[in-house]
């Protein structure tokens, strides 16, 4: 499509989502302050200059085609990317909506945290926290839904811009009544020798915790919430990985030895034509100081004396 064509819709396209959303030319004309008959010109205008019909006449109705469907998603990111640019223009930046999405460690111990003194500095912040996964919460950044997702995967999507924030460490656990918790010495093998409960593959088709491929381990159970592995942790029936800082918080667990597993990385994805609101960089580099903090606080274990381990 060339640039003269995109100009000459720009002004018709308002009443064309009027349309979409109601169905009717003469529900959208009332919604407009227009009389039909100019709504019902305008969708012409639309049409005859894409060379191609945008809805269905099924009967009285007008029903979006696939195509109108498309430049109906596309409408609504650019309606939504307005208001958005017009509220950081003219209004507060760290008042009203903001839309944040994680999971796992990255919410309970980084973006919540977070959220909660960024209210406490501004109380006209409305924060909306949601549990999405990577490739959905790309696509919600796309079309406008939400101002800021931090996750495990840097998943690459159209329209979406990733930032590397750092990274949290992992390491096996095992709750009191697991068999290796009072246990003097455990080497390597013994961990392998027992089941883990272990959490879902993500959306790149790596799994949450981090696992390198080239260890095999037994799965005893899957889990897809941090904290039901917590929960099947401290019941000693199975071995978790899990983040050091949640083990941590936790307490009473015992941190097993396998020096083979990888940090796990923490990345920020916003839309790319995005204005860089204050309050998202703000909870960017909120996070990414709680990050760096988790990595300089000694691994929870050490102070076990009575249960040393070794590889």
């Amino acid at each position: 499509m060339t640039m003269s064509l995109c100009r000459e819709t720009w002004n018709w396209l308002p009443a064309f989502l009027e349309i979409a959303d109601s169905g009717s030319v003469v529900a959208a004309a009332r919604r407009l302050g227009l009389t039909p008959a100019a709504v019902s010109r305008t969708l012409r205008l639309l049409e005859d200059h894409l060379g191609a019909e945008v809805f269905n006449r099924v009967g009285r109705a007008l029903v979006l085609n696939s195509r109108g469907a498309v430049i109906q998603a596309a409408v609504r990111a650019a309606v939504a990317g307005v208001e958005r640019g017009l509220r950081d223009a003219l209004e507060d930046p760290f008042s009203g909506p903001l839309r944040i999405a994680s999971l796992g460690v990255v919410t309970e111990h980084f973006v919540v945290p977070e959220l909660i003194a960024l209210k406490r500095a501004h109380p006209e912040l409305v924060p909306e926290h949601v549990h999405v996964g990577t490739r959905e919460a790309n696509a919600q950044l796309a079309r406008g839904e939400l101002d800021l997702a931090l996750h495990y995967e840097a998943l690459t999507a159209e329209g979406v811009t990733i930032e590397r924030l750092g990274a949290t460490t992992m390491s096996v656990y095992c709750g009191p009544r697991h068999p290796l918790f009072g246990k003097k010495r455990v080497t390597r093998q013994e961990v392998l020798a027992h089941p883990f409960s272990v959490p879902q593959i993500g959306d790149s088709g790596r799994i949450q915790d981090g696992w390198p491929v080239d260890h095999l381990r037994a799965t005893g159970m899957r889990v897809t919430l941090l904290q039901s592995n917590l929960q099947v942790c401290r019941s000693g029936i199975l071995l978790t990985v899990l983040p050091d800082v949640v083990a941590r918080a936790a307490g009473g667990l015992r941190r097993l030895p396998f020096d083979a597993l990888p940090e796990i990385e923490v990345f920020a994805a916003r839309a790319t034509n995005a204005v860089a609101r204050a309050s998202v960089v703000a909870i960017i580099d909120g996070v990414r100081a709680r990050l760096r903090q988790s990595m300089q606080s000694p691994r929870p274990g050490k102070r076990l004396a009575r249960n040393p381990v070794s590889d």
